[in-house]
């Protein structure tokens, strides 16, 4: 049985492809996934009794409107968390491995408000900074 992070990440993945080839294999899943084929094949089989995608032995994966969304959903969520952790320092090595890591790990609330969070900071430092661009000043904390 597939967990929530590898169910995840085998629709993100089938996203991708989809999104380069127009069109998914088990063995295009396999190799970006570093996966044997027979993997692959039970994950599939799952994802499809979960309603997450449809197989066909011709045309291959295609995502349902329920796996799009939670791939959307995952793929918008590391995307956001590789930028935000980039953006604050960590190298981009580490930020795709953690990014990962945690796109699967918080509920949706918590990753809104983290988002949300996050802009409000970018939003203040860039206006904060401006500011003291054209008076000349630093802010009290940096002087």
């Amino acid at each position: 049985m597939l967990g929530k992070e590898k169910t995840e990440n085998y629709l993100r993945t089938i996203l991708n492809i989809q999104e380069i080839c127009g069109t998914a294999r088990s063995i295009d899943v396999a190799e970006a996934l570093n996966v044997s084929k027979p993997t692959v094949s039970v994950a599939i089989h799952e994802l499809e009794k979960k309603g997450f995608i449809i197989f066909t032995d011709s045309n291959g994966l295609f995502l349902t409107k329920k796996g799009m969304e939670t791939a959307s959903k995952i793929k918008s969520r590391y995307h956001f968390l590789f930028s935000m952790l980039v953006q604050m320092g960590v190298n981009e090595a580490d930020a795709k491995k953690d990014a990962c890591k945690m796109e699967h790990c918080m509920c949706d609330e918590s990753f809104h408000v983290l988002r949300d969070l996050f802009y409000f900071f970018l939003e203040h430092s860039e206006s904060t900074a401006q500011t003291a661009n054209n008076t000349g000043k630093c802010s009290s904390k940096s002087q």
